[in-house]
């Protein structure tokens, strides 16, 4: 390295430079330190054309302390400066000693930290690279990446100290709209930390106006606010909601591909949008659509993305704000698998009397009211299907069972009375009648011994199922164990249908059919829709239900798939001896 002499006026900022902000009470102390010791510390330089003055490529602060000095007259502008001088530097590595030099020397402000990272990523370098020159862990590096595509007015605050960097990360989960919608309330004099930031654009319920589909579309219901206007009218089914949207923006997708265009379809809470640029004029931009887990769509054309390695993208835009994914399974997905499996349970327990007499002990035990009376209340899973068009063969079962003793009880003209104005089937009929007490004793009193056990068996098995149906049953329970007892297998009862898979992402589809061998039969999973997603493997599940054990392994795949939350989960002890063998060999 050769260290040379240059004058004050010889030297020009660098409008690379990646400091933005200057802290001047910091500025003036320089400037004193200067004027009592001198420059301690050259400045590095680039030659501009014709070699008579220099672009500074690092050393800004003392460049603008000097000029301070100069402007008071402390100094000449052809005062001497030590300067080493790098002929040949590109701009890309310009910027990155830049960046390296200011962060090793004073802290810049996040923000300008966040761009000047980014800008280096635009040029090929990866968060390891960055970390080692920088003296910064790769958290930090990521941590300021995830600011770097927040919304002007939000760089401005951090810039000046009115946001917090914990507020800043925050709003990485929200569009450019949101985030200016919550800067705005902020300078209306509302308080929010970043943890109430992150509440709100993760907990956004989907309203009418990110809708992107025709309204006509939703059958459910709405709750809306005071004001009745699109932002403050809710979906309420937002399952179906979302299952609406997604298929929006798939049809938007091949519209622009129709066009020609290319099309990205982003999914996380945020997106680097500092990995884009504007398509130049002699370029085809394409499509990025950013499709968020609140629903929200945004839509940015003409874009083109940097070059930069997927796995160097995909490190780069994590969000340090950003929640747990979206669970597996919706709530009312859980409750139709739950209720499949209830009813399959119960049709086990109606063919093993005995079985279902120690259910009912336990229910007996656990199930008495203020009263002393035993509450027999049917499991919510036969209300699930009452009025569905196509209804499991094991709610066929039952309701056949209920009509038997309805029948002979004589209840078919027995009233619905406190309970609503009709009965949903004669099961319901059968546990909710409001028929005089002494009649209905004396209609129990014809019946045999053997019918007498039957209904016992038919009372017991309506009231028992899985307990919470809008959560996946994972626990050594109860129903779990009584249905291995009695070797409970769903591919008995269900298979994978419309109703299952329309409600699975893309890509969990994909992963269906990979698991399933369907991916056999269909080739290139990502030139399907989810509607041709979903069609295929009601197709495949269909035709593999039935395969023998010489059938080919894909249809033998299909044949045995279930996901894992219609399986009965048990610990036996066996399980847990081999648990503790297998800790103890670990040990």
């Amino acid at each position: 390295m050769t260290i040379e002499t240059v004058t004050l006026d010889q030297l020009n900022l660098s409008k690379a430079n990646p400091r933005k902000s200057i802290d001047e009470a910091a500025l003036e102390g320089l400037a004193a330190s200067i004027a009592t010791d001198g420059l301690l510390q050259n400045l590095v330089v680039r030659p501009r054309r014709g070699g008579k003055s220099y672009d500074i490529v690092s050393g800004e602060r003392r460049f603008r302390a000097l000029g301070l000095l100069a402007e008071r007259g402390e100094i000449e502008a052809g005062f001497p400066i030590p300067v080493e001088i790098r002929k040949g530097l590109s701009k890309d590595e310009g910027l990155r000693i830049a960046t390296v030099e200011n962060v090793q020397r004073e802290q810049l402000n996040p923000m300008d930290e966040a761009e000047a990272f980014a800008a280096l990523m635009t040029k090929g370098a990866d968060i390891a690279d960055i970390a080692a020159k920088a003296g910064l862990t790769p958290t930090t590096i990521k941590r300021r990446l995830a600011i770097a595509s927040i919304c002007d007015e939000a760089k401005e605050a951090v810039r000046n100290g009115a946001l917090s960097l914990s507020i800043a990360e925050a709003l990485t989960l929200g569009t450019h709209a949101q985030q200016q919608a919550i800067m705005e309330r902020m300078e209306q004099g509302y308080f929010y930390d970043g943890e109430a930031v992150r509440r709100i654009l993760t907990g956004e319920k989907p309203s009418l106006s990110i809708a992107m589909f025709d309204r006509a579309q939703y059958d459910g219901t709405y709750t809306t606010d005071l004001f009745a206007n699109e932002d403050a009218t809710y979906f309420d089914d937002a399952e179906q909601f979302f299952r609406l949207q997604e298929q929006a923006v798939e049809e938007l997708t091949a519209s622009y591909q129709a066009e020609g265009k290319a099309v990205e379809v982003l999914t996380d809470y945020n997106v680097s949008w500092w990995q884009y640029r504007e398509a130049e004029d002699d370029e085809d931009g394409g499509v990025v659509i950013h499709f968020a887990p609140t629903g929200r769509v945004e839509v940015r054309e003409d874009l083109v993305r940097h070059d930069l390695k997927r796995k160097v993208a995909d490190e780069a835009g994590e969000s340090p704000a950003a929640p747990k994914p979206r669970p597996e399974y919706g709530k009312p997905l859980m409750c139709y698998m739950a209720a499949h499996k209830t009813l399959a349970v119960q049709e086990a327990l109606l063919a093993n009397p005995r079985k279902a007499k120690e259910v009912a002990v336990i229910q007996m035990m656990n199930a008495h009211d203020g009263a002393g009376r035993v509450k027999l209340d049917a499991h919510p899973a036969l209300a699930f299907f009452a009025e569905e068009a196509d209804q499991p063969t094991s709610f066929t079962v039952i309701e056949e069972e209920a009509e038997t003793f309805n029948a002979c009880l004589n209840l078919e003209g027995a009233e619905a009375g406190f309970y609503g104005s009709y009965f949903r089937g004669a099961w319901e009929r059968l546990s909710r009648t409001s028929k005089d007490a002494v009649t209905l004793y004396e209609a129990v009193g014809e019946l045999t011994d053997a019918e007498l056990d039957q209904l016992h068996c038919l009372l017991t098995v309506l009231t028992f199922g899985q307990g919470c149906m809008d959560e996946v049953d994972t626990a050594d329970s109860l129903f779990n164990r009584i249905a291995t007892d009695l070797e409970v297998d769903m591919r008995d009862h269900w298979r994978p249908d419309e109703a299952f898979l329309s409600r699975r992402r893309k890509d969990q589809l994909e992963d269906i059919a990979k698991e399933s061998g369907a991916s056999k039969r269909m080739g290139r999973l990502a030139d399907y829709s989810k509607k041709q997603l979903v069609a295929a493997l009601v197709k495949h599940f269909e035709t593999s239900k039935d395969a023998g054990d010489d059938a080919p392994v894909h249809e033998r795949k299909g044949r045995d798939w279930l996901p894992d939350a219609m399986r009965f989960a048990v610990t036996t002890a066996e399980d847990e001896t081999e648990q503790e063998d297998g800790e103890a060999i670990a040990a």
